[in-house]
């Protein structure tokens, strides 16, 4: 069942299609009752036979109607399992993420999906998204999908996150630099083409001298 998920489509919903309760302070987010991961889950838990059966379960469960839904549930669905990071245990996990442009989607993260279900890597969560244009110097968005994995963090999981970003920047897109902790240095410089004109102002500016990180370091920026 490759490729196999669910698909949840939304949008704003205005004033007047609010409850009477709600429209005097719409932009409050009820509270949530929560879940919450105790331990640390023992390493290997977490493997293509777990996550295949999590998937089917979710897959399986009853659909939701169409109707109002807080924001927050709608736009951040793991907020409802406090401390979900340790379904890895304790080694972790590293995201990838990235985005493809829209002509080249469907080959680009078909070849992903192939090559994670080739090396049976289990990923808790994977989403796929679409986006628009992004609007600055170093903006991730582009017309297209972007996808997000997560990979149980070990040398198997960092090599297949490299490969992953070779196939993001293979078929013209870049990766989400939020996430670029097992990514190549030179993945800024093939999927931000602007990456070169953000360093030189940098420079000119002065800001290259006082404004710093590990990431900037790394990447050349």
């Amino acid at each position: 069942n490759l490729g196999r998920g669910l698909i949840f489509t939304g949008r704003h919903a205005l004033p007047d299609e609010l409850p009477a309760a709600l429209r005097a302070s719409p932009l409050r987010a009820p509270r949530r009752r929560r879940l919450r991961v105790p331990i640390d889950l023992p390493s290997g838990l977490l493997n293509r036979a777990s996550v295949r059966a999590l998937n089917a379960a979710i897959y399986r469960r009853p659909r939701a109607a169409a109707g109002l839904v807080p924001y927050d549930r709608f736009f951040y669905p793991l907020d409802a399992i406090e401390d979900w990071n340790r379904i890895y245990g304790r080694a972790g996990f590293v995201q990838f993420q990235c985005v493809v442009p829209a002509e080249d989607a469907g080959r680009g993260i078909g070849r992903m999906l192939d090559v994670v279900s080739g090396q049976g890597a289990g990923s808790f969560l994977a989403v796929l998204k679409r986006l628009g244009p992004g609007g600055g110097p170093l903006s991730f968005p582009m017309e297209g999908h972007t996808l997000a994995l997560d990979i149980p963090a070990s040398p198997a999981g960092v090599a297949l996150h490299r490969r992953l970003v070779d196939i993001a920047l293979a078929h013209g897109g870049r990766i989400y630099l939020a996430k670029d902790a097992a990514a190549p240095a030179n993945a800024l410089q093939a999927g931000y083409p602007e990456h070169a004109a953000f360093a030189r102002e940098r420079l000119e500016t002065g800001a290259a001298g006082r404004f710093a990180s590990a990431q900037s370091e790394r990447l050349g920026l």
